[in-house]
């Protein structure tokens, strides 16, 4: 059996990202796939305008799933803006040192959940020691315009496949957006014959 890529394009700003994000790092746990996690900018800071009423209705939605997949939810601490840039940087070393799944669920929790402020360094700073990451060097990830070229690309990924929003699984050309799509996803992961053995 051969590893089949997965894409996970990712915004911190996204509940349904934070939604999503327990049961996409689980995947390779059940599939034989390589993850990739794929940070991007979000959309209000790409010039996408989101209707007061749109954001109202998604935070009772959300308030909902996150109650059937019992996930706590609330209080929240919007990141727009270096909130959310910082946790893309970071989030990029975290790859690199093979932390992301514990980083970036560590951070949308404490974002969607506890309403960590993390565009100020004791905000950000608890949320990467908690995922077991040393803050020297987060800190120096939000200065490193290697990983914000990197976060860039990922953004403009998402664009060249003609999406917008998050979250989006790519696997084998198809998209799949929505966290409530995980479940299209895993059945056509079975079909192609990726379960690995329990």
């Amino acid at each position: 059996m051969n590893t089949q890529p997965l894409d996970f394009f990712f915004s911190f700003r996204s509940p349904y990202s934070y939604l999503a994000g327990p049961r996409a790092f689980a995947l390779p746990e059940r599939y034989d796939v390589d993850l990739t996690f794929r940070g991007v900018i979000p959309m209000a800071m790409r010039g996408q305008s989101v209707p007061r009423e749109k954001g109202l209705h998604t935070l009772r939605d959300v308030a909902r799933e996150a109650r059937r997949l019992g996930m706590p939810f609330g209080p929240v601490h919007d990141p727009l803006g270096d909130g959310a840039i910082r946790c893309l940087l970071v989030s990029e070393h975290a790859i690199d040192v093979g932390r992301e799944r514990e980083f970036v669920l560590t951070a949308s929790r404490g974002i969607w959940a506890e309403a960590v402020d993390v565009a100020s360094d004791d905000g950000l700073r608890a949320v990467c020691e908690r995922a077991g990451l040393e803050w020297a060097a987060c800190a120096a990830a939000l200065e490193d315009p290697a990983l914000r070229a990197r976060v860039d690309a990922n953004t403009a990924a998402l664009a060249d496949l003609g999406h917008w929003g998050v979250p989006v699984f790519v696997f084998a050309g198809e998209l799949f957006w929505g966290q409530d799509r995980i479940e299209d996803l895993e059945a056509t992961l079975r079909d192609a014959g990726l379960d690995l053995p329990t």
